[in-house]
């Protein structure tokens, strides 16, 4: 790789790095290549990216960014997965948990989210998060509960109404013929 390459090549991950809102390097040795393209397919299925690291070159790259954080992390051969959406962060998490768990080649090394470092702990249990359509079902759940209840609450007094002047019918022996014509 020549200097013009590796310039474009630290402005593209200087931008990266910039726009990333989550970011998780990984340990990779040990993969085979299949296994690296199936993670980098499941990965852009959920809107997030996949890339192998020149460690000289992301150190270029990362100042004024989060990923400079990762600094001490970046030994040995290490790739990154990020996302720049906050909405696809936790399904990044679950695909990379998932991997980790059928290809234990794959380790979790450290992550960042905002200004906060990430223990491979704390990616699975970002993991864990439920979605956000998940979380607004839930809310909208939530907030039609007391209009659920209400309406409910209205129908039983119609249907206690409806029930005492059936029995009221009842007891009298039912409408007289010329009601019910």
């Amino acid at each position: 790789m020549n200097r013009q390459q590796k310039e474009k090549e630290v402005a593209w991950l200087r931008e990266r790095f910039q726009s990333a809102r989550v970011l998780v390097l990984t340990n990779f040795m040990g993969l085979t290549v299949s296994e690296m393209n199936q993670l980098r397919s499941m990965l852009r299925k959920e809107g997030a990216s996949f890339k192998v690291l020149k460690n000289t070159l992301a150190r270029l790259a990362y100042p004024d960014t989060d990923v400079a954080l990762l600094s001490e992390d970046l030994v040995g051969p290490r790739a990154a997965a990020w996302t720049d959406t906050d909405e696809k962060a936790v399904a990044m998490a679950k695909v990379l948990v998932d991997f980790v768990k059928t290809h234990p080649n794959l380790e979790l090394i450290r992550g960042v989210v905002q200004g906060q470092k990430l223990a491979p702990s704390d990616v699975e249990t970002l993991s864990k998060l439920p979605s956000r359509e998940q979380l607004l079902a839930r809310l909208c759940g939530t907030m039609n509960a007391p209009v659920g209840a209400f309406v409910n609450t209205l129908a039983a007094v119609v249907r206690s109404l409806l029930n005492v002047l059936t029995a009221i019918e009842e007891k009298k022996g039912g409408l007289p013929e010329a009601a019910q014509n």
